[in-house]
């Protein structure tokens, strides 16, 4: 019986590239190893994985690759004929099998899988006054979180007594060995019982059933840095989830500033609207504005139109990296009386003769 076309086998196409051939050959490989089924369909399996592993083995080597497109089957000194390829070998089937056996069973050398433990990072929305972000601030807030357990002290043993882990024999990692097509496969892993250290509670807390964390309500000081804006994110290191023999996460606060009665903000600049009469207008004048810090006087040049806009330098908000300071900005408008006294009506009519 006349064996099955390699590329038809990996469902690529002739001219398909390496990294086509290497994805094909990962989905087919994970679809069909043996010891993802039932025994009944393991025959069945290892036959297919060894089918699609052949093709892979010659596909991916450019001078195999090149002798089977050239000779099919039949090609010579390659070591395959009607019994096929003399075994699995090289370094391209070996990687991505390895890729495939650390990807399904969990695979890594202990040193990676044995690194320290870090607890997961929390997010909340914190909302502050336009004040405190531009000067910067400190706020409490209160976040459920995972703690350590303030009884066991995070050991998860009742009496803080540890003994030495019955699963790994407190060696912190156990063997594992996996029967493949290709022969056994030894892999050491990070016990599971014992999360790696070796040693479990002899008496469990029961405040926390020996997991040595508990779920809590606690309050947080925070700082907040002058010049955030809007939808920007503190980082606080170390205040997210704890983890059992690990570090914590950290905390990611996205800040939300409530609008202010006066002041808008676009980036480090401020903006405001301020009302002027006619006769200021018409005159010119100084007037008293508010700012962040306080109230500043301004010379209003006379003929001023509504919708000048004057200027204060560095007037605004300083940047949250603290390389400017930005600008205020004020939109004059000049108001229309919407009720005249008998004098200032008489005013108007005066004005009005001299105008025409």
């Amino acid at each position: 019986m006349a064996k099955k076309d390699y590329y038809e086998i990996l469902g690529v196409d002739k001219d398909a590239d390496k990294d086509t051939i290497k994805k094909a050959y990962k989905k087919l490989a994970l679809k069909y190893h043996p010891d993802r089924v039932s025994d009944d369909k393991k025959e069945k399996y290892e036959e297919k994985f060894k089918e699609i592993s052949e093709a892979y083995t010659i596909l991916s080597d450019d001078k195999k690759r090149k002798q089977y497109d050239s000779f099919g089957h039949d090609a010579p000194n390659q070591g395959f004929g009607n019994s096929g390829f003399g075994g699995f070998s090289g370094d391209n089937l070996s990687d991505i099998f390895k890729d495939l056996f650390e990807s399904q069973f969990g695979g890594g050398s202990f040193r990676d899988r044995h690194r320290t433990r870090v607890g997961d990072d929390l997010q909340y929305g914190l909302t502050i006054d336009f004040e405190e972000a531009a000067f910067g601030c400190e706020k409490e807030i209160e976040i459920r979180k995972n703690v350590s357990c303030e009884f066991c002290g995070g050991t998860g043993a009742k009496d803080k007594k540890l003994e030495r882990c019955d699963k790994c024999h407190g060696e912190g990692r156990i063997e594992i060995n996996q029967r493949t097509p290709f022969g056994i496969f030894r892999q050491v892993v990070v016990c599971d019982k014992c999360g790696g250290e070796g040693k479990i509670p002899k008496h469990r807390c029961g405040h926390c059933n020996g997991n040595g964390i508990v779920h809590n309500k606690i309050k947080i000081k925070i700082k907040i840095p002058q010049g955030i804006d809007n939808n920007q994110v503190v980082r606080v290191e170390g205040k997210g989830d704890s983890i059992k023999n690990g570090k914590n996460g950290n905390l990611f606060l996205i800040i939300n500033i409530k609008p202010h009665k006066i002041f808008k903000r676009d980036g480090d600049d401020i903006y405001m609207d301020f009302s002027i009469n006619f006769s200021q207008a018409a005159l010119g004048c100084k007037i008293s504005v508010p700012t962040l810090t306080g109230t500043k006087k301004i010379r209003i040049a006379s003929g001023t139109e509504s919708g000048t806009i004057v200027r204060l330098k560095e007037e605004g908000v300083e940047n949250v990296n603290g390389y400017r300071i930005g600008d205020q900005f004020i939109n004059l408008k000049i108001k229309t009386p919407k009720r005249l006294d008998r004098k200032q009506k008489k005013l108007f009519e005066e004005l009005a003769k001299l105008e025409k």
